[in-house]
């Protein structure tokens, strides 16, 4: 790995070479520079006082649906539509109706309510987990889990849980920095027109006969907030794919590092009160999203350089939380860190920060506590890896085993 001078002064390194980058590699960068430029128009910025800084600025905004699905490839149809209409793809007025809808359901006291709810959903997945042989926890329990927790929450009817966690896991691959390979487009845009049709005919189901969930709190909103049937689909599609993919991954990796070191399960085991911890420094060192992408709308100044307008700026949140400047020791997993950085990063800031973050730290909790609770001995036979230094990341099986 090595960086040179790029026209404009700044330290250059081609995004392809960027993209196979370790996170010791990333680590090492960060050490040397606080932004680095990947391709005429793009840089990304390593250090945390930069990448805080940056989330809430008023020269940048989020990258606009449409030169978003440019930028990765996305064609006309279901999933560009999404893209297009979801409100993390959209600033301004646009973007604060569209998540003014769900203020009041997502409110955190209303999902704290949900966490007893959040437990039945975890009991019965854990309980379905195979014993005796090892088995695929990523698929088997990893997946179902956020993707059941969601749809229980909002009010969707699940029963087939495998096809509804495929076509989340499936429509995710939109969202996978640099570029969606056009061998995936037919397999996305598939599971975008699965999804939809799934979620307008809950919708329907909902306005004929309302019920005591959010599906229906939403449906039947007469107030200013409330969205056309078509926007409302569309959220809704947003808020299952960002509920379920990037929680499949953090849970996958989360208890991979606890098993990974028998000492940090047996601690968590005795003592509950450290599963909010043990979830902070997983998503911290192992995050399933590795950055946020903003563009800037006029002249930016960040660590003693100007980026022009036009750009696209890269928020390495993954290195920020490695920064060494910020956090002693960054590299140890340590359940008892006093300098854990809060806000957590890792769910963005400003605007945009995640609306779904309390349901996910929910989801996190109870499906930890479940597994503690019903599969106490489970091992660890094949331990994943995070896949990824832009957007979201991939998490490979974790192989595991419940005596």
């Amino acid at each position: 790995m090595k960086t040179t001078i790029g026209d404009d002064g700044l330290p250059f390194l081609p995004l392809e070479e960027y993209l196979q980058l370790s996170l010791q590699e990333i680590d090492a960068l960060r050490r040397e520079v606080p932004v680095l430029r990947t391709t005429s128009n793009r840089v990304s910025i390593l250090r945390d006082h930069d990448v805080r800084a940056l989330m809430s600025h008023p020269g940048l905004v989020q990258i606009p649906g449409p030169e978003f699905c440019d930028f990765v490839g996305i064609p006309p149809g279901r999933c560009r539509t999404f893209l297009e209409t979801f409100m993390l793809m959209t600033n301004g007025e646009d973007h604060k109706h569209r998540r003014g809808a769900f203020a009041r359901v997502f409110a955190h006291p209303v999902l704290r309510q949900k966490r007893d709810q959040v437990r039945v959903v975890a009991d019965r997945v854990i309980a379905d987990l195979p014993r005796g042989a090892p088995f695929d926890f990523l698929a088997l329990c990893a997946s179902r889990l956020p993707a059941e927790m969601i749809a229980e929450v909002l009010g969707l009817n699940t029963e087939d849980s495998g096809w509804f966690a495929q076509h989340v896991y499936s429509l995710s691959k939109c969202l996978m920095l640099p570029f969606v390979g056009s061998e995936d487009i037919d397999e996305i845009e598939a599971s975008a027109d699965a999804l939809y049709e799934f979620v307008a005919a809950t919708l329907e189901d909902r306005r004929t006969a309302p019920q005591d969930d959010m599906i229906s709190m939403l449906v039947t909103d007469e107030s200013d907030r409330a969205l056309e049937s078509e926007e409302l689909i569309y959220q809704i599609m947003g808020l299952i794919l960002g509920g379920s993919d990037t929680t499949r991954s953090g849970f996958n990796m989360i208890v991979a590092r606890l098993l990974s070191d028998r000492s940090l399960w047996d601690e968590v085991k005795a003592d509950r009160r450290l599963i909010p911890n043990a979830i902070n420094e997983a998503l911290r060192l192992e995050p399933p999203v590795a950055g946020v992408a903003r563009y800037s709308v006029g002249p930016i100044d960040v660590a003693g350089v100007t980026l022009a307008a036009g750009q696209l700026v890269g928020l390495a949140t993954m290195s920020a939380m490695r920064d060494e400047t910020l956090i002693t020791d960054p590299e140890v997993f340590d359940l008892h860190r006093e300098d854990q950085p809060l806000p957590h990063v890792v769910f963005g800031a400003g605007a945009h920060r995640c609306l779904g973050e309390m349901l996910a730290r929910l989801e996190m909790e109870e499906g930890l506590s479940a597994l503690l609770d019903s599969a106490p001995d489970i091992e660890l036979i094949e331990a994943p890896e995070m896949v990824g230094v832009l957007g979201l990341r991939k998490s490979t099986p974790m192989i595991a085993r419940i005596p």
